[in-house]
């Protein structure tokens, strides 16, 4: 009898495996995987040397620094500063040179033209830079390459012979000529971000206040911050 009942759950088993149909729950059971064991959580190891990690003055300046991230940085000194460069601010001064003279189709070279100081774009149009006052240098030159006949009116009225030196140029008033004749002059803007700087240059008619020409050039941080290291 016992023959004939293991006989028959074989029989059984092979059926419900060829059929596909669903075997009774206490069948079942026996092809049930076990649940994996957890995973013994790490156990905290004490130092076993004793020494306490005190912080010294690394550690103190990267935290300064890292401070330093979200407050306030000034645009020309937070940008690409390279170790060394080709570029010149000469270099901008002549491509500014070219560009004004690309569009001055009104200019000839029998009229004189003045060079000033190039402006911050603030409220008052009468703060410069020292960028903006070698720019101004720069052009002079860069123009009196393509023809233009410039004036010079910081020459004073004379030499002041001294122990320094005989100087001729002056930024009194009151050394400078009180007329001077003069056709046009180059001024222009000076408007920081936080890559640099555009400088937008006009060529200005003074008796009909008509620009003659425009050109603008930009210049990254690391040539500013080139003129004056401190």
């Amino acid at each position: 009898m016992a023959f004939k009942r293991a006989g028959f759950f074989s029989v059984l088993t092979l059926v419900a495996g060829l059929s596909g149909c669903a075997v009774s729950p206490e069948f079942s059971a026996f092809f049930v995987e076990p649940e994996p064991e957890p995973m013994p959580e790490p156990m905290y190891q004490p130092n076993p040397s004793g020494f306490v990690y005190t912080p010294d003055s690394r550690d103190q300046e990267h935290a300064h620094l890292s401070a330093q991230e979200h407050t306030y940085r000034d645009p020309l000194h937070s940008g690409f500063a390279p170790n060394q460069t080709h570029k010149r601010l000469n270099d901008y001064a002549s491509q500014l040179a070219m560009g004004l003279m690309e569009n001055a189709t009104q200019l000839s070279q029998d009229q004189l033209v003045g060079v000033t100081s190039f402006v911050r774009f603030d409220e008052t149009l009468s703060t410069s830079t020292v960028l903006g006052n070698q720019l101004s240098e720069y052009l002079i030159a860069e123009l009196q390459d393509f023809g233009v006949s410039i004036v010079d009116f910081k020459l004073a009225n004379g030499i002041t012979v001294s122990p320094y030196g005989d100087f001729a140029m002056s930024r009194s008033a009151k050394y400078l000529a009180s007329e001077l004749a003069m056709d046009h002059i180059v001024t222009g803007t000076i408007i920081e971000d936080e890559r640099g700087l555009r400088v937008n240059a006009r060529i200005v008619s003074l008796e009909s206040k008509q620009v003659m020409s425009s050109a603008n050039v930009y210049i990254p941080a690391f040539i500013v911050t080139s003129l004056h290291k401190s």
